[in-house]
């Protein structure tokens, strides 16, 4: 009897193993009529403040901002692109977002056993409840969203997103979180596409 536990929690290890080990991919979507060999500059999307408004201080961490930059700059002159801020063919744009988010649990039932002595008596008992434990789980989920924007006609050619749970490690360490995160929306660019 103790080897059905064993085997059951072992099993659920191995499903767990499994499902985190599966390599995340990035949702993308493209102008799939765009040529995009025929571009060679881009610079960094800047929203124009409205008539008489001031530009928008920006409501995230500088140095975050500067590690998506990095990123980003690195992933498009790997695809042999170059900033160029004065006449750019084609402007990068990137969103983030991170939530808060709550799991529920419950088990319906739960398996206890027990053994026990009586005087000279032992007895062995297996216990089979009807009910079980509720527990919740918060956690932050990060959005990523980066677009190209074709800059003359100054719509939305290329766009890749990744959202996946924030671990301690990511959130210790944001610039290889960003730069891993970066790299991996970008292993789907169309020109990276045909070269492989």
């Amino acid at each position: 009897m103790k080897l059905l536990p064993t085997a059951l929690l072992l099993c659920a290890s191995l499903m767990l193993v499994a499902c985190a080990s599966s390599p995340r991919q990035a949702n993308i979507d493209y102008d799939r009529s765009v040529n995009f060999s025929q571009y060679q500059r881009f610079a960094f999307y800047q929203a124009a403040p409205a008539e008489g408004e001031e530009a928008a201080k920006p409501a995230y961490d500088p140095l975050l901002e500067q590690h998506f930059k990095t990123a980003i700059s690195r992933e498009m002159a790997a695809l042999g692109y170059t900033l160029d801020e004065t006449a750019p063919q084609l402007l990068v744009n990137y969103l983030t977002n991170v939530e808060n988010r709550q799991d529920v649990r419950s088990s319906p039932f739960s398996v206890n056993t027990g053994f026990g002595f009586f005087g000279r008596n032992s007895a062995f008992s297996v216990g089979f409840p009807l009910y079980g434990g509720v527990e919740k789980v918060d956690y932050k989920v990060g959005s990523v969203l980066i677009e190209v924007i074709d800059a003359s006609a100054n719509r939305v050619i290329w766009q890749g997103m990744l959202e996946g749970r924030l671990s301690n490690k990511a959130m210790q360490q944001p610039q290889q979180a960003i730069n891993d995160t970066v790299n991996l929306i970008f292993q789907r660019y169309p020109t990276r596409l045909v070269s492989q």
